[in-house]
């Protein structure tokens, strides 16, 4: 009797964790040991994407669908990122249209407060979908596509402005809601330092001057100048100290009054460095009303971190610039967990409570063994959240250099290796080297020129 009362009550716990739409590879697998499969051989075009078809019909669909995204466009299979990242728009569209109807009273939300938080439904944070958008334009732009690339950066854009607009409201709903449950996040803190570390001076989880600067040179060259010298203020005040971008502000300023400058081109660099840090598990103690209960809670650490490392690019002529940082995207993710703490807080307290009740239940109705085997499914079950977009590179940096028309041989130059390359200018015309830093070495691709009205 005992032991049908045990499998029955994992088979139970199991099929609610199912029901509520886990991923249950998320759920006894870690997920950054299942990136560790597609993150290797990354632009060789060897990448098993295997792996992520399986995760892309699953409720953690949005996820694979974006590391499927970044890998396929990385191994330069264009059509097939832009295929992914179709299928990750609309996901969101899902997800947004969901959010509506739970705001409006119209649906429910189910959690799967007995498991962990792996057995919810992954919801992509807002600095994910700013990139997803701004890899979109970059395919839309490989493939020469002006009219898909102008309407992916202005999604982008968009993203950046709705996530403005329900920031404070979101966290202001979730801090009222830890008030409610008698949790006070405050008293935790001191186990959220390194979080704080981590993200170090980045402000807010969806500023992304990265994909402003992208949109702005994207602008400028088909010379919608009002269009660029705000994409380049909006860089610029997330960074002040970047001096480029104020030349750019300056350029594009006297471009309105006509006073663009003449013979010649821009070349802008677009680096990615390294990858994203992966999340880390630690125990935190949680207060309940039938005590403190210890739970498994994700964070990150700042020594995890790779430190940021500039590309030179020079020209035969003399001329060169080294790239500057305009997103840390670790710091990104690291604010967007500390932003997310109450509504985590929350979610573990009522989970913890339900746990005891479920260990109370079996001792009564079972004694000992049965609040054994509970206790065990408990402490196997405890497990933190770690699901992240780990193919997103740890920084995004930027340069430009201007150089008159004609083909110019480049030397491109990091710490970890180099490349050269000869690129195409034209006068008033853009051309963007598009540059990733990967383990084996750096991946480069030449965008088509861009120039005159859109």
């Amino acid at each position: 009797m005992i032991w049908s009362f045990a499998r029955n009550t994992l088979l139970c716990l199991l099929g609610a964790a199912l029901l509520s739409g886990c991923a249950t590879r998320s759920l006894f697998q870690p997920y950054p040991d299942q990136a560790r499969g597609w993150k290797s051989g990354l632009g060789a075009g060897a990448a098993p994407t295997s792996l992520l078809d399986k995760g892309a019909d699953s409720a953690d669909g949005v996820l694979y669908l974006q590391e499927l995204g970044r890998v396929t466009q990385l191994d330069g299979d264009i059509d097939g990122s832009r295929a992914a990242f179709d299928r990750v728009f609309e996901h969101y569209r899902e997800t947004d249209e969901a959010a509506r109807l739970r705001a409006t009273g119209l649906v429910t939300g189910a959690g799967a407060l007995m498991v962990n938080d792996n057995a919810l439904p992954y919801v992509a944070p807002d600095y994910e979908r700013i990139y997803a958008h701004a890899y979109q334009a970059l395919n839309y732009w490989q493939s020469d596509d002006v009219t898909g690339t102008a309407v992916e950066l202005r999604a982008a854009a968009e993203e950046q402005r709705v996530a403005a607009a329900r920031h404070e409201r979101e966290i202001a709903r979730a801090e009222q809601e830890a008030d409610r449950q008698g949790i006070d996040p405050d008293r935790l803190d001191g186990y959220f330092a390194g979080l704080d570390v981590a993200a170090g001076t980045v402000k807010a989880s969806f500023q992304n001057a990265w994909t402003f600067y992208l949109s702005a040179l994207f602008w400028e060259a088909h010379g919608e100048y009002n269009d660029a010298l705000v994409d380049y203020k909006k860089a610029l005040e997330i960074h002040p100290g970047a001096d480029w971008i104020k030349e750019d502000v300056t350029r594009v300023s006297r471009a309105l009054d006509g006073r663009y400058p003449r013979g010649q081109g821009m070349v802008a660099v677009l680096y990615e460095q390294g990858y994203v840090p992966p999340r880390r598990e630690i125990s935190l103690p949680i207060p309940t009303p039938h005590g403190i209960f210890a739970v498994a809670f994700p964070t990150y650490d700042a020594a995890d971190k790779p430190a940021p490392r500039s590309l030179t690019v020079r020209a035969e002529g003399g001329e060169q610039a080294s790239t500057g940082v305009l997103t840390d995207v670790g710091g990104l993710a690291a604010r967007h967990l500390r932003e997310q703490v109450p509504a985590m807080l929350v979610r573990q307290a009522l989970r913890a409570t339900g746990k005891y009740n479920l260990q109370k239940k079996a001792n009564d109705d079972f004694g000992p063994v049965g609040a054994f085997l509970t206790q065990l499914f408990n402490l196997v079950s405890e497990r933190a959240d770690l699901r992240t977009w780990l193919s997103l590179p740890a920084y995004g940096q930027a340069a430009r250099l201007m150089l008159p028309p004609g083909e110019h041989r480049l030397q491109l130059s990091t710490p970890g290796g180099g490349a050269s390359l000869t690129v195409p200018v034209v006068e008033r015309g853009l051309t963007v080297i598009h540059v990733v830093a990967l383990p084996d070495g750096l991946l480069t691709r030449v965008l088509p020129v861009q120039e005159g009205s859109l």
